[in-house]
């Protein structure tokens, strides 16, 4: 009764502290196109650890743009190798709209990272 009493302490202690810890913020233009994007390196119980991007992305032209597509690569900064990376297809954005996005990256718990954007179509 003991031991199954000490597991499920030990399940709680595990669930609160799954979570995330420094964001960091960056603004990136491409013509008329401005994506704002903060990542937070996270760790949950069940996938670990991973980073998550959230922003949105803002059309300042006079004219739509179509197609749009933001690309995330997360970079070991020891290594410069790419662990992971994910493709966010926001479509049309007329201008003076904006669209939000979020993105999650698989990475290892014991690596550093940082997390490269690149607008595309």
């Amino acid at each position: 009764m003991k031991g199954t009493a000490g597991i499920i302490v030990l399940l709680i202690a595990i669930a609160f502290c799954a979570g995330c810890t420094g964001t960091t913020v960056r603004e990136s233009p491409q013509g008329d196109l401005r994506a704002h994007y903060e990542f937070r390196q996270c760790w949950s119980p069940t996938i670990g650890c991973y980073e998550q991007v959230s922003g949105y992305v803002y059309n300042a032209g006079t004219m739509p743009a179509d197609n749009v597509v933001l690309h995330f690569n997360l970079v070991n900064t020891k290594t410069g190798t790419i662990r992971d990376s994910e493709s966010v297809f926001i479509g049309s954005i007329t201008p003076g709209d904006s669209r939000t996005y979020e993105a999650v990256l698989d990475g290892e718990c014991t690596e550093e990272y940082r997390v490269d954007f690149l607008f595309g179509k």
